[in-house]
């Protein structure tokens, strides 16, 4: 039988030397300076923008509530939220910007201690501080980011009643009083930036948010879906 002219050996020799051609190339080969000062037209510039998206939390469990043995297991629907944001492009590649997000979705709470499934709305405030790596300097580029925050959950009380008080033009307000509970959150993401004329920009986002709740049982997180669209000045 006739053997084939491209055994192990002759392979491995044409990759071998396939390599040491390629490393004139390689030298060559210009990169992008990440770490640049300068250079770009987002290289500067200050954004504004407007975020709309959705969340989705992932089951919260309590354990020890109320300092008893009881648990308490709370589902959060998936919600739409909107916001704000700003921003600073450090150099072409690296942005820095605070958003702020609020948004009102439904939860069921449910233990032996509450008697019943509890069902209510909860409203839910974020905010945070992220680095975006736009990582080409074209007008579109894949991001990926990261950072830090806090999230507020606030719900009516139910141990407390209704408070009303004498308004000059409306006759008598009255309101449920509220628990509100803060904690420290921290997230990542990737998505896609594209920048167009006149300095509007979209930018599409999707990643997880870990909220550190006290008393929950483990480090709830949430799956986010975020697009933002805005304008960059200098």
């Amino acid at each position: 039988m006739k053997q084939s002219p491209l055994n192990p050996k002759s392979v491995r020799t044409l990759a071998w030397g396939a390599a040491v051609a390629a490393l004139p190339l390689l030298a060559q080969a210009q990169f992008p300076n990440y770490f640049a000062p300068g250079g770009g037209d987002r290289a500067g510039s200050w954004e504004t923008y407007v975020a709309l998206g959705g969340m989705s939390p992932r089951g919260i469990a309590y354990q020890n509530v109320g300092g008893t043995t009881d648990a308490v297991d709370v589902s959060v629907d998936t919600f739409f939220r909107g916001g704000v944001g700003v921003g600073y492009n450090i150099n072409q590649f690296w942005n820095v910007n605070f958003e702020l997000t609020v948004g009102a979705p439904d939860f069921q709470a449910t233990g032996s201690v509450l008697g019943d499934t509890v069902s209510d709305t909860v409203y839910i405030g974020t905010g945070k501080l992220n680095l975006d790596w736009n990582i080409l300097p074209g007008n579109i580029t894949p991001l990926v980011t990261g950072g830090v925050g806090f999230v507020t959950l606030t719900v009516n009380d139910p141990n407390s009643g209704i408070v009303c008080y004498p308004d000059y033009w409306w006759g008598t307000v009255c309101y449920d009083q509220t628990q509100t509970e803060a904690a420290f959150t921290w997230n990542v993401g990737a998505g896609l930036r594209a920048n167009f004329k006149y300095g509007i920009f979209v930018k599409a986002v999707a990643g997880v948010e870990w909220w550190l709740l006290d008393g929950a049982n483990g480090v709830p997180y949430s799956i986010f879906g975020t697009l933002a669209v805005g304008m960059s000045f200098k």
